[in-house]
């Protein structure tokens, strides 16, 4: 049986990410308690932004949803269009500085929380020890489970690779199921899932269909870089250095291609025209179509999430099993979120375990002990 796992912003959280509501009001607690956490040029054109131009007072900051930041600078982008006054070199600064704060606030919860990770570093064992079936060449009879993820942080990108190089057996990569390259030139550690599958090893599916905080993207090939235990879209936010393809194929022009991140933020109207993407979302689409069995842990299926919701009702099958892992304690609350579900997939076979991304991670890796 092949099981996709869908994750959403719930399966972090015991490991300390903040979830998508979170992320603001943690914002502002981090500026409230040292400023020097963030770059004050830029959080004072964020804030600016959300008082001057969105008109929100200052008790009101903690409520903003990002969606109604993102969407109307997206627009205005697309349609080359001004924001109250804010012309388009000005709209895509303040974009960059809600990017900014919005990647920074998630590197600095994850920083001081100190929570476990311990059932992400066992979901990434399992997942490497479940794909390590399509070692020796067998790939094109085994492929038993893949990851489609919502989430850029790299928590269990980071836990997979560390499971790859514990075991000396191995010969495997994590797969972003794209076209991607490693950040240094003689790094090994990043490499596309089909050439480690040519090459006899075996591939551990991990779908980032928003994009992933250790990846920068070449503005002129479009490739993508990524370095794992590094997120590149903010650590190394004025200091990128150019794509090294592209400055060795055009050496007049040497320097002028400085790598960019490239996430997808939260806005009713995502662009998903970046080919890298379009690569993502298509073998997404394949993972979900040859899914037995898909198990969505943390993930809300919310209606503002229409690009997803198509994708799952285009591609699910019909005789797929589908299992929704969340917490929630109260019954109420769980009768809601079950008709929530039920009504989107009809009369299939759903189950709910409600226990947590954690407790289910236990119970799946003690059954397959």
């Amino acid at each position: 049986m092949k099981t996709v796992y869908v994750l959403g912003a719930g399966f972090s959280v015991e490991a300390g990410a903040p979830t998508q509501l979170n992320i603001l009001p943690e914002a502002f607690r981090l500026f409230n308690i040292n400023p020097n956490n963030f770059d004050q040029v830029r959080f004072s054109t964020f804030k600016t932004f959300l008082t001057k131009q969105l008109g929100y007072s200052e008790s009101q900051l903690i409520d903003v949803d990002l969606e109604d930041i993102f969407t109307p600078l997206d627009r205005c982008l697309s349609e080359n269009s001004q924001f109250r006054g804010i012309d388009l070199t000005g709209i895509m600064a303040v974009r960059e500085a809600v990017f900014y704060v919005v990647g920074k606030t998630i590197q600095l919860v994850l920083n001081e929380t100190g929570k476990s990770k311990k059932y992400i570093n066992d979901f990434a064992r399992y997942l490497t020890t479940q794909s390590s079936k399509r070692l020796g060449g067998d790939y094109r009879n085994v492929d038993p489970v893949s990851v489609i993820s919502t989430n850029w942080d790299i928590l269990l990108d980071n836990s997979i690779y560390s499971s790859i190089m514990d075991n000396p057996d191995y010969d495997a990569v994590v797969d972003y199921c794209c076209y991607i390259s490693s950040r240094g030139e003689t790094d090994e550690s990043v490499k596309p899932g089909l050439e480690k599958l040519g090459q006899g090893g075996f591939n551990v599916k991990l779908l980032k269909l928003h994009g992933s905080l250790n990846w920068l993207q070449c503005p002129r090939c479009m490739r993508l870089y990524a370095k794992f235990y590094r997120k590149a879209a903010i650590l190394d936010y004025d200091n990128l250095e150019s794509c090294r393809h592209c400055d060795n194929n055009f050496p007049e022009e040497v320097n002028n291609h400085k790598l960019c991140s490239n996430l997808i933020m939260p806005t009713y109207i995502k662009d998903l025209s970046n080919p890298q993407y379009k690569i993502i979302w298509q073998n997404a689409g394949i993972e979900i179509s040859e899914a037995e069995k898909i198990v969505f842990i943390g993930y809300s299926l919310p209606t503002a999430d229409f690009e997803m919701r198509q994708l799952l009702s285009r591609m699910t099958r019909k005789s797929a099993e589908i299992e929704i892992v969340d917490y929630c304690t109260d019954t109420q609350e769980q009768n809601l979120r079950k008709k929530h579900w039920v009504k989107f997939f009809g009369e299939r076979n759903v189950t709910f375990n409600f226990s947590g991304a954690s407790s289910y991670i236990r119970t799946l890796v003690e059954s397959n002990s």
